[in-house]
């Protein structure tokens, strides 16, 4: 499929904030790991936001007029447009209209291995249809003129949106069969200590994973390659431990896919130290650092919880162009580790790292 991505802006937005070009490349880094052709990338800045279509008029024709020369399928936006704007937007210019929203759930669908995925990415799914569903609705509703009829299409659109009201309650039983049995199985293991993993998708998580488990965990280097949360056992010098591998996060997670998987992120919360995998090679990677330490923040908010002992990793360090990089990061966050995962640049010391932090809290348990 060959696509156009879009950003919008307002004009001050530019000013306020410097990663709305950050935000397309990421886009552009999902459609691409969708397999999809990427044929031109395009930032609009608006004065205002227009709430039928979401940009004016001329922005649109001008859309419309791109994706005929390009030959686009589709057009893809950052934005998270309404169901009455996706619709809107489809019906003037004439192509198929996603959001990042769709592209990260279909990246999803691709990637779930496990049942308790599989039934995450649908019920993020339907609740991100059932709204849709109702906005469509009230578009029709405009175009006929507002006249108050129920058509079959309407009372098709009113049994399906059952459907999925159905479909998303067994979803959230069935989910929360799975969460009761994990916490049953972590109850089993709490007196075992357990690093997790945690960072930006693609930071190299699940290279580090298999170079310290061989887990065998799927690397790619595309976003959102682990979907899974994944437990292994550890022993370094004849020290017990266990590591846990978790789904990589990103900027503006869209609040169904959060809460949908909030439950796979529930592992975090027993973990006693948290290890925060950075891509250092990244332009800017202490961003990426603030996003992730206000989702991870977030988990342990909503239950009252103190967040564990959180230790950087520093990967991809032979992505480094300039070396000042790796010496400012070092004075920033201390007793730290900078390695290559992939290449296996100074990950001794990663080993070496994890079994003193275990061999010390056996020791605090022995002692208490």
């Amino acid at each position: 499929m060959k696509v156009i991505t879009v950003i919008v802006y307002k004009g001050i937005d530019k000013f306020a904030n410097p990663y709305i070009g950050d935000r397309l490349e990421e886009l552009n880094s999902l459609v691409k790991t969708l397999g999809w052709e990427l044929i031109e990338s395009i930032e609009i800045k608006v004065k205002e936001i227009v709430p039928g279509t979401y940009i004016p008029s001329g922005k649109i024709d001008e859309l419309k007029e791109k994706s005929f020369l390009l030959g686009a399928d589709a057009i893809v936006f950052y934005n998270d447009l309404s169901p009455r704007q996706i619709y809107n937007l489809s019906q003037e210019i004439g192509k198929k209209i996603f959001t990042k929203v769709d592209v990260i759930l279909m990246i999803f669908k691709e990637h779930a291995v496990s049942l308790e995925a599989k039934l995450q990415v649908e019920l993020a799914s339907l609740e991100v249809e059932l709204p849709r569903l109702s906005g469509i609705g009230k578009a029709m509703e405009q175009i006929r003129g507002g006249i108050g009829l129920r058509g079959p299409g309407e009372r098709e659109t009113e049994i399906k949106k059952r459907h999925i009201k159905e479909r998303i309650r067994t979803l959230k039983r069935k989910i929360e069969e799975i969460k009761k049995n994990r916490k049953l199985q972590l109850k089993e293991r709490r007196n075992v200590f357990n690093a997790c993993l945690v960072g930006y998708t693609n930071s190299g998580k699940s290279t580090i994973m298999n170079l310290l488990t061989k887990a065998n965990v799927v690397e790619e280097d595309k976003l959102f390659s682990t979907l899974d949360t994944k437990t292994k056992r550890l022993f370094i010098n004849g020290v017990f431990l266990t590591l846990t591998d978790t789904v990589g996060f990103i900027e503006d997670l869209p609040p169904q896919l959060v809460e949908s998987f909030y439950s796979t992120l529930e592992v975090v919360k027993n973990a006693n130290i948290l290890l925060h995998v950075v891509d250092i090679s990244y332009k800017c990677p202490e961003r990426r650092i603030e996003i992730v330490n206000e989702i991870v923040n977030d988990i342990f908010r909503k239950d009252n919880m103190e967040v564990p002992p959180m230790y950087y990793i520093f990967n991809k360090i032979d992505g480094v162009d300039d070396i000042s990089i790796i010496d400012e990061m070092t004075k920033k966050y201390p007793n730290s580790i900078f390695i290559s995962a992939k290449h296996g640049i100074n990950t001794l010391k990663l080993y070496d790292f994890l079994y003193e932090l275990a061999k010390r809290y056996y020791e605090s348990i022995a002692n208490y």
